[in-house]
This record gives C-alpha cells, structure tokens and sequence, in this order.
C-alpha cells in the first residue's frame, strides 16, 4: 500500500488502520498486516472524510487585495460602491491569484471539494470566470467547481444573460441564479425562468441565491422550488432569509415546496449574524429555518460563502470554524444535533455536489482529514488543529500546535 494510518478514531468511535492505495482506500481494520511506503501513527485521533464546501463568492473574496490598489477617492466610498469599482478592474490574473490562495485555504483546513461562484455581469464580463476556471488544472487532488453567477441581475442589465449563456457554455458544473435581487416580482419570475431553461438546456443544476432579505414578502425560494417540481430539476438554494420573518403559514408552505422538489438547502448563519440590516432591537440572527427545513426531510448543508468581502469582512475557509458557528447560530448545539452539524459539512454537502466515493469505506476516494481531538465535540469546542489533510492519498498538509504554560512561577 502507498499509506497507512494507523490507530484511528472513526466517526462510529472505533479505533481502525487505514490502508490507502493508488488514491483511494484499500483496507480498514484493527492491526492492518503488511507494509506501506509511509506509515503513521494517529494516536486515536478522530478521522473523518475530508470536509466539503459547496459555496463560496470566491470572485469577491480577499477583496481588501483588490481594495487596496484603487485610488483613495474609491477606498472612501461605501464598500458596495467601491465593490463595483473593484469589479472593473478585475484581470483574470488577479482574480487566479486570490482564488488559488482560497483553494490554498482549503486544504490547509482539510478540504477536499468546493464550488467558487464567479460574479458574470456588466462589472466582471467573463474575467472573474476566466480566472477561477484555471484553478480547476491546478488542483487535480480536489474538486473544484465553478458556477457563474448573474450577480447583477438582467432587468437592469440585460447583457448579462448573454454573458451567463457564454460562460455556461465555456464549461461550469451548475447555473447561477440570483432572481430576488431584481427590481419587481415579474422581473425575479423571468430570471430565474431564464436560469431554469439554461441549465436544462446544458444538463446542469441550478444553484441559487434566494431571498437573503429580511423582507418577508421576498418568496423568489418558493418560485423557484416550484419551478424544479414543475420540471423535476434539481436545486439548490442558498441563504432563504425571509423564511425566518414569514409568518408560520407561508413558510411552511414554501418548505413544503422544497421538499417536495428534493433541493438542498445552503445555510451561512454566521454570514446573516452580519449583514442582517434591519434597525429594530435585538437585531434578528437572520438566519433561515434550519430545524424546521431538518425536521420536514430537507437537506440543509452549510457552506464559508464569503471570505473578507463586501458582504463578510472574515472568514478562514475552513469548515471547522463554519461548523461552529451553525451550532450556534442554528441552536444544533446538543447530543446528536452535533452530529447533524458534521454531516452539514461532509457527506451532506458531498451529495449535494454530486460527488462521487465520497466516505469513510473501502472503495472510497482517500480524502481524509485528522483532527486533533479523540472525538468531534471536542474538534468543535477547541477548534483543534488538522493535524494530517490527505487527498488523493496523499499527505498534503500537516499543522501542529504547541502551547506552553507557565503556571507554577
């Protein structure tokens, strides 16, 4: 075998050796027999498959790199003013460097699969695009996925939706969709109309941008939802704000819709804790009805989504520290609610990015992450170390920490 790693804690809690070979896994068992061009001893630390984020602005993310080389009169304006200034400028090349340094992120904190949105408007054109698509060469160990995404909406700019069918057709593993941005609900129907038929036409899901508002009568999810029931398409939607400032009635009619549509929920509540703009005491988390959409048999997942943006000025792309803060901000804080949120952040978001031998089994890809902790509450609580990231079956980032104490002086 290429690797085995020896005394490792599952997610079930047994104590297992991994054998790993030609990129995936071979053999787990207690006290694996022969040998491996590498071995290591895990100490019974908790291993799991390697984490999954299934969005992420990455166009928009270390945006400060960006910020920083516009004229002071542009870094003075509000952040979404200057954002547009930003976008201008962007080059391929620029857009390349920030988003290897993102997919860089990823696997120092044990990623192993992640979607980059590219804004595709009259701001970007296609660079935003062009440059995240070289990404995809560069790291042939992971799965990088790209969606263009109309940021900008088409009521305003109709350019934009030839733009969206030319990147689509430059190559993408989902169609963008932001319909609740536009002006009027005529408008917010057509686009996501428009993104529909698009992405039957390349065979490709949808992944939407829905309602991330506090204003309750934004329902652009439910449209959407029904859309993929009508053409039994599948869907993703991202944020679906609104849902927590509907009355009970009409969220439970759109969850219903979801449901019934099979689409995926993507919940960034520690964006929410941050851009919810309303004025009102105490401010609402803003997050959507994540125990309600759980209890109804949807699929919530949860995702970065932003890394020092406009919308997010933090953020460290890594899955750990996401997982932490769902607990939090979806109150999945207690016994097996902690479980649920692993899953957010593994095989759940694996699935709904369409991955395939994802797990922790024989025949799977060997794309582990160890963390340094014996178990997953404490790998939460202590926002531990990965201390070995395999992909591909091989090592590919180590991180140890050392803490000394001077109690006793």
């Amino acid at each position: 075998m290429d690797l085995i790693v020896r005394n490792a804690t599952l997610p079930d809690g047994r104590r297992m050796d991994i054998g790993l070979e030609d990129g995936f896994i071979a053999a787990i068992g207690e006290g694996l027999s022969g040998e491996a061009k590498q071995e290591i001893d895990l100490g019974g630390r908790f291993t799991q498959p390697a984490f999954v984020n299934p969005h992420l602005h990455a166009c928009k993310s270390l945006w400060t790199w960006e910020l920083a080389k516009q004229p002071h009169a542009v870094q003075a304006l509000h952040r979404f003013e200057a954002l547009g200034h930003v976008k201008r400028s962007y080059t391929p090349t620029s857009v390349y460097e920030r988003g290897k340094r993102l997919v860089e992120l990823a696997v120092q904190n044990g990623t192993c699969a992640i979607r980059l949105f590219a804004d595709v408007d009259e701001q970007a054109g296609l660079r935003a695009f062009e440059g995240l698509k070289r990404l995809q060469a560069e790291f042939p160990f992971m799965a990088v996925q790209l969606v263009p995404f109309p940021q900008n909406g088409f009521a305003r700019f109709p350019e934009n939706m030839e733009l969206l069918e030319k990147a689509v057709s430059m190559g993408c593993d989902a169609v963008g969709a932001v319909p609740w941005l536009e002006p009027t609900e005529a408008d917010a129907r057509a686009h996501a109309e428009f993104c529909l038929e698009l992405a039957k036409r390349h065979n490709l899901p949808l992944h939407a941008v829905a309602d991330d508002t506090e204003d309750p009568n934004s329902a652009t999810g439910a449209y959407l939802a029904a859309l993929a029931v009508k053409h039994k398409w599948p869907l993703l939607l991202t944020q679906l704000g609104s849902l927590g400032f509907q009355d009970d009635a009409a969220a439970r009619k759109t969850i219903g819709l979801i449901k019934e549509a099979g689409a995926t929920v993507i919940s960034n509540g520690h964006i929410e804790l941050v851009t919810c703009q309303t004025i009102r005491q105490p401010i609402p988390r803003g997050n959507t009805r994540v125990k309600e959409l759980l209890a109804a048999g949807v699929r919530v997942v949860a995702a970065q989504d932003d890394v020092d943006n406009p919308y997010y000025p933090f953020g460290r792309n890594d899955p750990l520290d996401v997982a932490l803060w769902t607990a939090h901000v979806a109150q999945l804080a207690w016994g097996e609610e902690l479980e649920t949120v692993r899953h957010m952040v593994t095989d759940w978001s694996a699935h709904a990015l369409g991955l395939e031998e994802y797990g922790l089994e024989v025949g799977s890809k060997a794309n582990l992450v160890v963390l340094d902790a014996q178990n997953w509450g404490d790998a939460l609580r202590f926002q531990v170390a990965k201390r070995y990231v395999i992909l591909g079956g091989q090592v590919r980032a180590e991180e140890m920490r050392e803490v000394r104490l001077n109690v006793d002086r």
